[in-house]
């Protein structure tokens, strides 16, 4: 893929756009309105971001001519332009609030109203088939949240086969936390807004707090089984299985 036909993402004034065609950047490099040491761009072939002007053609490469300072000033003046609206980073797919109404509050509604609407459907159903029409609901409710999954890891920069890695320990937290907190392209531009460093600590801290009470949970189990002796009891009934288990030497 040439560098023309490549999606590309720039950084300016502090603010992230994309995904642009060359032809774009072009244009805003020959108005003044890209600076080739302060504004930063990137495309899928480079590592990590790069300042505008190491990127080989964007910028002309003039060289410098011996006693030709005197027209720096006439120079520096050629970049008057027309201001125009520099268009939004777009990323398709669903946003941190479509995620949340299409994985947990539109499913609940339609089981909630599915409940509802059995006793007045069961009656205009066959008998044979009646017992097949409540867990209709269920393979919908599964097929809206899997679309919704995979549309917000789109959203989020990432393939949707990471589906499968919400199935995987450890994993699953991680990309719990990207669904739920990371905003659209953050997997591009790396940073967090203030919606998202808010949900971020509430979904880390809710975690941590789970942990601790899970470990303090099972800390006071061991501490009541120590006391009540039925800790000893399993140990005494393992040592005799294992005694009938192994032949004596």
């Amino acid at each position: 893929m040439t560098v023309q036909q490549q999606q590309w993402f720039f950084s300016t004034g502090g603010e992230r756009y994309g995904p642009v065609g060359f032809d774009y950047l072009l244009e805003l490099a020959k108005s003044g309105r890209l600076d080739p040491r302060n504004d930063m761009v990137w495309t899928t072939t480079l590592s990590d971001w790069e300042p505008a002007g190491e990127v080989e053609g964007l910028f002309e490469r003039r060289a410098v001519k011996e006693g030709s300072f005197d027209a720096s000033g006439e120079f520096a003046n050629t970049g008057n332009f027309e201001a125009k609206p520099i268009p939004k980073a777009h990323f398709p797919g669903t946003g941190r609030m479509g995620y949340v109404m299409g994985t947990v509050v539109v499913p609940v509604i339609l089981l909630v109203a599915w409940q509802f609407a059995l006793p007045y459907l069961l009656p205009h159903v066959p008998e044979n088939y009646r017992n097949y029409l409540p867990p209709v609901i269920f393979p919908l409710v599964a097929l809206l949240s899997l679309a919704t999954v995979v549309k917000r890891f789109w959203n989020v920069g990432m393939s949707g086969w990471w589906f499968f890695g919400l199935m995987v320990p450890v994993l699953n937290l991680w990309l719990g936390y990207r669904l739920l907190a990371c905003p659209a392209g953050y997997s591009v531009g790396r940073r967090l807004d203030g919606a998202g460093k808010f949900v971020a600590v509430l979904y880390w801290g809710a975690l941590a707090a789970g942990i601790g009470l899970s470990v303090a949970a099972g800390v006071g189990a061991f501490g009541e089984l120590k006391e009540s002796g039925m800790l000893q009891d399993i140990t005494t009934q393992f040592k005799e299985l294992r005694k009938s288990a192994l032949p004596e030497r």
